[in-house]
Protein backbone atom coordinates (compact mmCIF):
# COMPACT_ATOMS: atom_id res chain seq x y z
CA UNK A 1 0.00 0.00 0.00
CA UNK A 2 0.64 3.59 -0.46
CA UNK A 3 0.27 5.82 2.27
CA UNK A 4 1.99 8.86 0.78
CA UNK A 5 3.81 10.37 -1.47
CA UNK A 6 6.43 13.29 -1.01
CA UNK A 7 8.19 14.99 -3.96
CA UNK A 8 8.49 18.02 -6.31
CA UNK A 9 4.94 18.86 -7.81
CA UNK A 10 5.59 18.87 -11.78
CA UNK A 11 1.99 19.56 -13.01
CA UNK A 12 -1.59 20.88 -10.73
CA UNK A 13 -4.54 20.75 -12.17
CA UNK A 14 -8.23 21.16 -10.27
CA UNK A 15 -8.53 17.06 -10.48
CA UNK A 16 -4.82 16.17 -10.48
CA UNK A 17 -1.50 16.37 -9.64
CA UNK A 18 1.85 15.42 -11.31
CA UNK A 19 4.09 14.51 -8.59
CA UNK A 20 7.92 13.54 -8.91
CA UNK A 21 9.55 11.27 -6.56
CA UNK A 22 12.74 10.33 -7.26
CA UNK A 23 12.62 10.12 -10.71
CA UNK A 24 8.99 8.62 -11.04
CA UNK A 25 6.04 10.63 -12.30
CA UNK A 26 2.82 9.44 -9.80
CA UNK A 27 -0.16 10.93 -11.36
CA UNK A 28 -2.77 11.59 -8.08
CA UNK A 29 -6.41 12.07 -8.28
CA UNK A 30 -7.59 14.97 -5.80
CA UNK A 31 -10.54 16.84 -4.81
CA UNK A 32 -11.62 20.37 -5.18
CA UNK A 33 -11.23 20.97 -1.72
CA UNK A 34 -7.68 19.22 -1.86
CA UNK A 35 -6.64 21.29 -4.74
CA UNK A 36 -7.77 24.47 -3.07
CA UNK A 37 -5.09 23.62 0.38
CA UNK A 38 -1.83 22.55 -1.91
CA UNK A 39 0.69 24.67 -0.87
CA UNK A 40 2.48 26.99 -3.59
CA UNK A 41 5.54 25.59 -2.52
CA UNK A 42 7.25 23.25 -4.99
CA UNK A 43 7.79 20.37 -2.48
CA UNK A 44 4.67 18.89 -1.16
CA UNK A 45 3.25 15.64 0.71
CA UNK A 46 -0.01 13.90 0.24
CA UNK A 47 -1.59 11.12 1.73
CA UNK A 48 -2.68 8.47 -0.45
CA UNK A 49 -5.05 5.91 -1.13
CA UNK A 50 -4.91 3.46 -3.82
CA UNK A 51 -7.69 1.66 -5.57
CA UNK A 52 -7.06 -0.99 -7.62
CA UNK A 53 -9.68 -2.20 -10.11
CA UNK A 54 -9.92 -4.80 -12.39
CA UNK A 55 -8.92 -2.32 -15.61
CA UNK A 56 -7.26 0.45 -13.83
CA UNK A 57 -5.16 1.05 -10.49
CA UNK A 58 -6.18 4.48 -9.50
CA UNK A 59 -4.19 6.90 -6.29
CA UNK A 60 -6.17 9.17 -4.49
CA UNK A 61 -4.56 11.95 -2.42
CA UNK A 62 -5.42 14.22 0.52
CA UNK A 63 -3.56 17.02 2.22
CA UNK A 64 -4.78 15.32 5.69
CA UNK A 65 -5.42 11.62 7.02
Amino acid sequence: MITHIQGRLVEKNPTDVVIDCNGVGYQINISLHTYSLLPESETIKLFTYLIIKEDAHLLYGFIEK
